[in-house]
């Protein structure tokens, strides 16, 4: 008997978690229903937590992934004080020379860490959370930063600058993209092709000048 497309479909997201190193997907279970995938399981980080739903998203044919994985640390592994984690992301986001971490405030408890202050640009924002996620010991990160933009930038200028980097990039069905920026708060609408379209639209949106925030609302066709 052959197996249907939403069985072919599950194979190929447990094999590319399985490949995909920076996962540990001993412990995660897979439920594919039209296109929606449902992970289950534990994870020994939040980093691997996060690494899981992006490589399903690399898998064709996956409109969403609904994230329900749990942390579960090692018990065999010491786990870092609340005081060291704060203090091994502040070391982190200091040494990191893209980002002004000067005003960023980092609060600790029971692993759960608190991004506050503010920071000059969108994209210094979400660089801030991908390195606390990625500290040994977090299990959660709440990115509660504001974007103090120094040179505001006009909202018809933020889109035609969207607009034209998809172009310049050769993004496919660009054109079906819908940019519209609000006092620096973008909306993306509209429907592409996969996820790699859709987050690298995303990611372009995240780069320009004058953006304090992108509400992502591209559906995958």
């Amino acid at each position: 008997m052959c197996p249907t497309l939403a069985e072919i479909k599950k194979q190929d997201i447990v094999d590319h978690l399985t490949w995909n190193n920076s996962v540990n997907a001993n412990e995660v279970f897979v439920n594919v229903d039209n296109g929606t995938v449902q992970l289950k399981g534990t994870v020994p980080t939040y980093a691997s937590k996060v690494a899981a739903e992006k490589a399903v998203y690399e898998v064709p044919g996956v409109i969403k992934v609904e994230n329900y994985l749990k942390i579960e640390m090692d018990p065999d592994v010491a786990r870092p004080t609340d005081q060291e984690i704060a203090r091994n992301i502040e070391s982190k986001l200091i040494s990191n020379s893209r980002i002004d971490s000067v005003n960023i405030m980092i609060d600790v408890s029971e692993g759960i860490v608190t991004l506050s202050g503010f920071t000059g640009s969108y994209w210094e924002k979400k660089h801030a959370e991908h390195i606390a996620l990625d500290t040994k010991g977090v299990i959660e990160v709440i990115n509660n930063l504001q974007v103090q933009i120094t040179k505001s930038v006009i909202d018809i200028d933020i889109e035609n600058d969207i607009k034209n980097t998809l172009e310049r990039i050769g993004l496919s069905d660009h054109d079906q993209v819908t940019v519209s920026s609000n006092e620096g708060v973008v909306r993306l609408s509209g429907v592409l092709p996969g996820y790699r379209e859709k987050n690298r639209a995303y990611t372009i949106a995240m780069y320009t000048a004058g953006v304090i925030d992108v509400l992502d609302d591209i559906t995958v066709a």
